[in-house]
């Protein structure tokens, strides 16, 4: 990990580029001066400086002058990042004194990361270290085009400057002609330069990648409307038919003899471009390979257990008690896997969720139970009464709440507290936090904070991973898939999941849901279907439907099994005509209508019999379908996998409900 050097004379500037540079995968180290910061320079190694320029006893020149002449220190990069109101002055003798970049407080973090991240390339910085003044010189020897009269010194200088860099400098009018461009364009694109300065911009321009025409001619009409300097990366079509990457940034638009001009400059940034896709391709792979690791080792342990149980269980030496609590072993390890295969339908499921109009402090209580049962941890909820609803999948939701409510208890042990505060939100700007942003609008926040272990700065980006965990390699605690579902289905709902650790004590949670300022809150009906117990089971799965059966035959209820469609009408045709219906029927419902034709069924069932109640079973419960499942006539779904006693209930509830 790289490690940048903060110098600054206000901890409050120091503590905000700390927080911003730690949650994007950096070390930081502060001081208040420039005494300070060569003192730890000599002990202690980095790889970026970024200092202030107006500090007591030694500015931030005279400390950048100092690291220069150390034959130890000069190789380190130095950004100045001040808010001096001479800030043309201040820029130039930056770049005399060394510096590779000038930025001026405040400045956007995205703008502010990416020039460290490109500077940290260790790639020639031209572009990026001296921009504003490569579009001086651009303009200084923009009638260079013509024939020589003698130029000065000075313009020899220049000259020879644009010969040899590696971006081509250019000055353009607003007439599209290009009226002088810098040799280094041929070895950029194979164009000549005498070619380019007779074309033009609009030729230049049928060069321009098609998926990229339209915002480089959004960001030209701006640069000219809204006076709004470019700054773009588009991929070329160069003169061997081969693409690259150009990077694109020009000053503001200026008139000579009443044509406007601009300058600029474009750099080729195809090897940063391959980097960073190398970068992202690497961090992808790695997380797969975690994330495939972590399903093979999970799957082991559930088979190994339950394949465990089964077999003492038929030893002849075993008692009935102890094949009793065998077979119970069997079973919890079964629910624990159940819960995974939940957790993998919920990543996988791309739909948008079905809402309803709720109050969070339901679906927070909801989450609360169960979990909070160690009398060891002291739980606080501030849940206020005047709370805004908002449109959620309460089920999705609820398990999302409680992944990140079991992440809180397990960091403390067995004592310690968890406190959830729950409050309205109006957001009037968009607000930028870790490596999200949060859009303006109303939300409701939920906080929740422990007093654990607490997460090192360095592992916080990467907390949300599939099996990424902080957690010690021993310990029987969840190391799986709990806040990677929780953060898919808050951002399924657009909302926003943080995570701080100050100090590394104690975890806070930030949760951003949106919300609505009407009250109106929505009430679920009771189920229809009348009290009595035939079952028509309409499955083709030949593992689930004996076993299915079998547990409701064990209940009491008279089971019919049938797999395919025509099976299922003919046979309940039959029931009606002997007087003889079915109260209930379960339909195995695949994710895709097409696979089972369960919808089909179940409309012809209707047809037959309007008040035969249904319940729709499916592994996919998170999906679009299912959770609309009352609108194509299912009274329950029903998840898959579930225990004996979650069907059972199911089928009881609905037996027992009235009728109409």
């Amino acid at each position: 990990m790289q490690n940048i050097l903060i110098v600054d004379d206000m901890k409050v500037n120091l503590k905000v580029l700390e927080v911003l540079l730690s949650r994007n995968g950096y070390n930081t180290t502060a001081a208040l001066s420039g005494k300070d910061a060569m003192d730890l320079l000599r002990v202690k190694p980095v790889d970026l400086i970024i200092s202030d320029i107006l500090m007591p006893e030694m500015d931030g020149f005279q400390f950048c002058r100092l690291c220069k002449l150390d034959e130890n220190l000069k190789h380190i990069p130095f950004i100045f990042y001040s808010s001096t109101h001479t800030e043309s002055t201040a820029r130039k003798l930056a770049g005399k004194v060394g510096a590779k970049a000038f930025i001026t407080k405040p400045a956007d973090p995205a703008m502010l990361l990416k020039t460290i991240d490109t500077i940290l390339d260790g790639r020639d910085l031209l572009l990026d270290d001296h921009e504003e003044s490569m579009a001086d010189n651009a303009s200084a020897t923009k009638t260079y085009n013509g024939p020589d009269t003698g130029p000065s010194g000075d313009q020899n200088i220049c000259r020879a400057l644009l010969k040899n860099i590696p971006c081509a400098v250019w000055t353009v009018n607003s007439g599209g002609n290009i009226t002088y461009i810098s040799p280094a364009v041929e070895s950029i694109t194979g164009f000549a330069m005498e070619h380019l300065l007779k074309t033009g911009k609009r030729q230049w321009l049928t060069r321009v990648h098609p998926d990229h025409v339209q915002s480089v001619k959004d960001a030209y009409k701006n640069l000219y409307r809204n006076r709004i300097a470019l700054d773009i990366e588009y991929c070329f079509e160069c003169r061997n038919g081969e693409f690259i990457w150009l990077h694109e940034k020009s000053g503001l638009p200026y008139t000579k003899k009443g044509i406007q001009y601009v300058d600029g400059v474009s750099l080729d940034i195809s090897e940063k471009k391959f980097l960073q896709a190398h970068r992202m391709e690497s961090r992808e792979r790695q997380t797969m390979q975690t994330f495939s690791q972590g399903i093979a080792r999970d799957l082991n342990t559930f088979i190994t257990g339950i394949t465990g149980y089964i077999e003492l269980s038929g030893m002849a030496c075993t008692t009935p008690s102890e094949q009793q609590d065998f077979l119970t072993g069997a079973l919890e390890i079964a629910q624990r896997a159940s819960q995974l295969t939940r957790q993998l339908a919920t990543l996988s499921d791309r739909h948008s969720p079905t809402m309803e109009k709720v109050l969070l402090s339901e679906v927070i209580t909801a989450a609360t139970h169960g979990v909070f049962d160690s009398t060891g941890i002291d739980l606080k909820l501030d849940i206020p009464t005047d709370l805004w609803p908002c449109r959620v999948d309460p089920g999705p939701m609820t398990r999302a709440m409680t992944n990140v409510l079991l992440n809180a208890k397990e960091s403390l042990g067995t004592n310690g507290f968890i406190e959830v505060v729950v409050q309205n939100l109006s957001v009037k700007k968009i607000e930028f936090m870790s490596n999200t942003a949060l859009s303006p609008g109303d939300y409701t926040k939920i906080t929740i904070r422990d007093n654990g272990r607490g997460i090192k700065t360095e592992h916080l980006h990467r907390i949300f991973q599939p099996y990424f965990t902080t957690k010690p390699r021993k310990t029987s605690q969840g190391k799986g898939l709990g806040l990677t579902m929780s953060q898919a289905v808050i951002t399924r709902h657009g909302g926003v999941i943080t995570a701080t650790s100050p100090g590394e004590a104690g975890t806070t949670m930030n949760i951003y849901i949106p919300a609505s300022r009407t009250t109106a809150i929505t009430k679920s009906s009771r189920f229809p279907g009348p009290a009595t117990d035939r079952i028509l089971m309409v499955d083709d799965d030949e593992t689930v439907q004996p076993i299915t059966c079998q547990i409701l035959e064990r209940e009491g209820f008279q089971v019919t099994c049938v797999k395919t469609e025509t099976d299922a009408v003919k046979t309940c045709k039959n029931a009606m005509t002997d007087n003889l219906p079915f109260s209930l029927v379960i339909v195995n419902l695949m994710a895709d209508e097409n696979k089972i034709p369960g919808l089909t069924i179940l409309k012809q069932l209707k047809t037959m019999h309007p008040d035969l109640p249904c319940i729709a079973s499916s592994i996919y419960t998170d999906d679009a379908l299912m959770q609309q499942y009352k609108h194509h006539g299912f009274n329950v779904i029903l998840p898959q996998p579930h225990a004996a006693g979650e069907l059972v209930a199911a089928v009881r509830q609905l037996l027992r409900a009235p009728t109409g």
